[in-house]
């Protein structure tokens, strides 16, 4: 490149330098044709590309499809018109309609002490009387072995405050610290600890509270009292529900699940049922239950397939597929008035795959209950002149489905379905080393045997214009020479001068 603007401008009015730059663009005309067959190269990279793009979504869906894991013609909904509680469905599920009752809501298991006199002494004389207390709150921490496992955590308190509201806060700080560090060192979980604060009902009085980390029966706390009954003398411990200013149980713990008033209690299909939570996962299988409030009166709710879902897999299977065969259809066109021919016209390895696809589409399942669904059109889908699909008739899909949604499954995964043919033919074409990849590496290896051709013509090039300025330059000094000669002799010649 000239940095010299001056340079440039002499060689572009330069004749000996236009020559050279014809000579070099009649001789760089071989590496103009390399590059064009480059950028045709790049082109069909392009395409193939496309089509790569086209065909994997295709094959990734046929393998949801194909999926007995995934069984996406199995999605079940579930739908009610109760606010009490909310309802949903798996794909495990089974289609039917049921009643419920919500009649009491899980609760955790809260304890309180009796109320105290905020600036009162009392728990000041019992300890100093008594000295440093330690006492053990065991909470349930159910393993996969042993769903009844439980834990034991030992609190020990030994007060410097005053008024019987600081030491119920010094209390409450110790108990919460012993369980922190069991959570820490993984005794329990976070959700297994229990919870101490202190509540005012009045700006004179407190009570020590406690609180267990879950709801229900499963979770309740339990105690072993210090040495010198401090847990008693909080009545934290009493086996009863508290009143007035007595300590006690929050709401009635109970011996067992069903007496226990800290488990949720519902009736379902008749049956009364007793749960540690609110959400409830194990009554139907499938069916997750989501209690919010006591209900007024029993309310249906309702478990169907999940059409709308089912409609979304079908309409994505046709989308992907119809993206595959439109473009297959578009490469394969040849226009005889342009004379231009499709990438993929004459290629029987692409374009055949345009009439298989039609053909596996459109062809009997076979294994199919007597009554159906046999067909792809069956299921209210129309298939085009062009080999495309549309979904036309919703209704006879909800109908196949309705009837039988495992039948509407098998039509695309079973050993002979729609998907399952599908995804053989065109495993060949997307897996590692198939016939994309293949038509690939081809491409590429063409595109940097042209890029060889083109550096080394460009090294050709660069030669012969250093062959061709210096073959100029030395005219320029013959050329300078001979008229220097011509000058010199006529000089003499018309000068009168003399040679010796």
């Amino acid at each position: 490149m000239d940095v010299n603007p001056l340079l440039s401008v002499y060689r572009a009015n330069d004749p000996y330098e236009q020559l050279i730059s014809a000579i070099l663009a009649i001789e760089s005309q071989p590496k103009l044709d390399l590059q064009a067959k480059k950028a045709e190269q790049e082109r069909l990279k392009g395409v193939m590309n496309d089509f790569d793009s086209k065909l994997s979504a295709l094959h990734s869906l046929l393998k949801t499809l194909t999926d007995p894991l995934a069984q996406p013609f199995q999605s079940k909904s579930a739908t009610t018109s109760a606010t009490e509680f909310t309802v949903t469905a798996s794909d495990t599920a089974s289609p039917g309609t049921h009643t419920l009752e919500v009649r009491r809501l899980a609760s955790a298991d809260t304890r309180i002490s009796k109320q105290y006199t905020s600036g009162g002494t009392s728990l000041r004389s019992f300890f100093d009387t008594n000295g440093a207390q330690t006492f053990t709150i065991r909470v349930a921490s159910p393993t996969d072995t042993d769903p009844n496992n439980r834990v034991d955590i030992q609190v020990t308190v030994n007060p410097t405050g005053t008024t019987d509201e600081e030491i119920l806060n010094e209390i409450a700080t110790a108990i919460n610290n012993a369980f922190q560090a069991a959570v820490d060192a993984g005794t329990i979980k976070a959700d297994e600890r229990a919870y101490a604060s202190v509540i005012n009902e009045t700006s004179s009085t407190a009570r020590l509270s406690l609180r267990s980390g879950k709801t229900g029966f499963t979770y309740r706390l339990e105690f072993v009292d210090s040495a010198a009954g401090l847990l008693t003398t909080l009545e934290l411990n009493n086996n009863v529900v508290a009143t007035g200013t007595g300590g006690g149980q929050v709401k009635y713990v109970g011996t067992s699940e069903t007496d226990s008033e800290l488990n949720s209690q519902f009736v379902l299909d008749g049956l009364t049922l007793y749960r540690d939570a609110n959400r409830v996962t194990d009554a139907l299988t499938g069916v997750t239950l989501e209690f919010k409030q006591v209900s007024t009166a029993p309310a249906e709710f309702t478990i169907a397939p999940d059409v709308e879902n089912i409609k979304a897999q079908i309409e994505d299977f046709i989308q992907k597929y119809n993206d595959v065969l439109t473009y297959i259809t578009g490469k394969s066109k040849v226009d005889g008035a342009t004379e231009t021919r499709g990438d993929f016209a004459g290629d029987p390895v692409f374009s055949g795959l345009r009439f298989t696809l039609r053909n596996e589409v459109v062809r009997k399942v076979n294994g199919q209950p007597t009554e159906g669904p046999h067909y792809i059109t069956d299921l209210g889908i129309t298939i085009n002149n062009d080999g495309t699909l549309s979904l036309t008739d919703e209704s006879a899909l909800l109908a196949a489905v309705e009837r039988n949604p495992q039948a509407v499954e098998s039509l695309f995964s079973g050993s002979d379905g729609i998907a399952t043919r599908l995804l053989t033919l065109l495993e060949a074409y997307v897996k590692t080393g198939g016939i994309i990849d293949q038509r690939q590496n081809t491409i590429e290896s063409s595109i940097r045997r042209l890029d060889d051709r083109i550096a080394a013509l460009e090294d050709q090039l660069a030669r012969r214009e250093e062959q061709l300025r210096a073959q100029f330059a030395r005219l320029q000094e013959t050329i300078a020479l001979f008229q220097g000669q011509q000058q010199f002799l006529g000089g003499f010649l018309f000068g009168g001068g003399t040679l010796f």
